[in-house]
């Protein structure tokens, strides 16, 4: 049985984490099959969304427990984790020991290549998010969260720290002191709290979450994708650019887009709306 499950809602291309038996768990070919079918939705042209959840009644716990208890903190091979290791396959290259040793990455690969999608993704949080899963939901672009779902950072009850971005995310979700105070805190967080600390972006009904989510994926089918695409990149770079730089990023990417003769097309369109 695959590890994610692949639907189709329209221009929506639906995923869904199918290790529910596990909590959906980090482990088995989760990640690695994760990534795949983003990417192969990020490459098709009639996919304008991607809306990741999870089947039965976890979102996404992280790693798995049972690794941790197995191997213990001493056991627990670090340099493992980012590849094909004690977490499963996690759509990284299988690496040497030796190069495992100086790797200065790990699981950072994979996160690279999530928020390198250009289609705008769509968390759908069915239930308990925690550790990595909590870092998945945040690498969406849009979160929605079912009103019995719980999100755990979990890192400081088990003396570790943030992971998969987090660091970086978090703070350009909530603002540094919320992200500070997210990320040290070990009890859950409710979806209402969840709402009113941004870290989603809306709470509904758990019979209503994934028609919640397509409804926020719905609108990515009737505007252009180019744009919706450089806007996404031109916001990431924005992060860590000056505004000059910014500023030059726009005025490039307007002129581009100019040159695209669908640009010509939604012009006349819009004049033909508006009677003129």
């Amino acid at each position: 049985m695959s590890d994610i499950l692949v639907d189709t809602e329209g221009k929506t291309s639906v995923l869904t984490l199918n290790r529910p038996e596990h909590h959906n768990s980090v482990g088995g070919a989760l990640f690695g099959e994760l990534i795949e079918a983003a990417e192969a939705a990020d490459a098709d042209p009639d996919v304008r969304a991607i809306v990741v959840t999870g089947a039965g009644s976890s979102f996404c716990v992280g790693l798995d427990a049972k690794t941790l208890m197995d191997n213990g903190p001493s056991g627990l091979d670090v340099g493992e984790l980012g590849t094909d290791g004690a977490a499963g396959r996690t759509g990284n290259p299988i690496l040497s020991y030796e190069a495992r040793r100086v790797d200065h990455l790990g699981v950072g690969r994979w996160v690279a290549r999530f928020t390198q999608l250009g289609t705008p993704t769509v968390a759908a949080i069915n239930g308990a998010a925690a550790g990595g899963g909590f870092a998945l939901a945040m690498l969406h672009d849009i979160r929605v969260m079912s009103r019995t779902a719980k999100l755990v950072t979990a890192f400081p009850s088990l003396g570790l720290t943030a992971e998969m971005g987090l660091s970086w995310v978090l703070p350009r979700i909530v603002g540094q002191s919320k992200a500070f105070r997210v990320l040290t805190r070990g009890t859950p967080i409710g979806a209402e709290e969840a709402l009113d600390l941004g870290l989603v972006d809306a709470v509904v009904e758990p019979d209503e979450l994934l028609d919640a989510a397509l409804e926020f994926a719905r609108p990515f089918a009737d505007v252009y994708d180019r744009s919706v695409r450089t806007t996404k990149r031109l916001l990431q770079q924005g992060a860590e650019s000056t505004l000059m730089e910014q500023l030059e990023r726009e005025w490039l990417a307007q002129r581009l887009l100019m040159t695209d003769p669908r640009m010509a097309e939604a012009v006349e369109g819009l004049r033909r709306r508006l009677g003129k």
